[in-house]
């Protein structure tokens, strides 16, 4: 038995529809498949223990829609966040704004000054931040080793004061204050970000 790459499982694992595929696939398939699912998880959690950033984690059916995100963050008196990597032919830029929000990719590249900008593949997903379409979060930077990806926060999640992340899946949220993302979180990587207004796409370095 040829086992795929992690990184095409983890893919295969972010559409429901292929968990059966994966279960008659492999022996002891539903095995193999919680071990995954959980590996990427549990080292956001490991992390976030090691730099002394505390975190309240919760555990729910896969969330498909920011509309499915919201309700969990009005439930738990936090602010959802909706985060974007997508990319121009040089660079990557991770985009976090309020669940809420549309994002509107002409007005980011042209922010950017960049001619064209196209949301990163599952396979940028997985390489970059161990996690695949619909469980996109800031969290993933700890996995950007070679820090490919320039972070942009939206003010008003920067005045937030929680909010929910996915820890790389999404079956799972942890909230976090926005003081700790900002004092701890981030020093900690040695990433650095730019606040910036969707509506207007005006921003500054931080």
């Amino acid at each position: 038995l040829v086992l795929p790459e992690v990184s095409h499982l983890v893919m295969l694992i972010s559409c429901r529809k292929c968990i059966p595929h994966l279960y008659n696939t492999f022996q002891n398939g539903h095995k193999i498949l919680h071990a995954l699912m959980d590996i990427t998880p549990q080292e956001v959690d490991d992390f976030l223990r090691t730099h002394n950033i505390p975190f309240k984690a919760l555990k729910h059916l896969p969330i498909t829609t920011c509309d499915e995100g919201l309700k969990i963050a009005k439930e738990f008196g936090s602010t959802c966040c909706k985060t974007l990597l997508v990319k121009n032919k040089k660079q990557f830029f991770l985009f976090v704004i309020p669940g809420e929000e549309r994002f509107n990719a002409k007005q980011a590249a042209a922010f950017l000054k960049s001619s064209h900008l196209s949301f990163a593949s599952p396979e940028d997903l997985s390489r970059l931040m161990h996690t695949f379409p619909g469980a996109v979060s800031l969290l993933g930077l700890i996995f950007d080793q070679n820090k490919e990806i320039s972070l942009y926060i939206d003010s008003r999640i920067l005045n937030a004061e929680h909010i929910d992340c996915h820890p790389c899946t999404n079956d799972r949220s942890l909230i976090l204050s926005v003081k700790d993302v900002l004092e701890k979180f981030l020093p900690s990587l040695g990433v650095s970000y730019f606040e910036f207004q969707s509506g207007s796409l005006n921003g500054e370095s931080k």
